[in-house]
């Protein structure tokens, strides 16, 4: 389980350094990682926190089957 956790804590901050890239991007009107888009970066944070959401998920279920 600690695996996972590390797993998801890394998939969080994967997404929050997309988030604030699209943001930064958003602002300055310039392309980084060669988007051709700018929600492409808010999409790519959607999925990265959606894994992180549903392995904190898992992992706090199987914890409360535990006990």
């Amino acid at each position: 389980m600690k695996a996972l956790k590390w797993i998801a804590y890394i998939s969080a901050g994967i997404g929050a350094i997309f988030i604030l890239i699209g943001v930064i991007s958003a602002l300055t009107l310039k392309h980084k990682l060669q988007a051709i888009y700018i929600a492409s970066y808010f999409l790519g944070a959607n999925s990265f926190l959606l894994i992180t959401t549903v392995i904190l998920l898992f992992i706090h279920l199987n914890h409360h089957k535990k006990e």
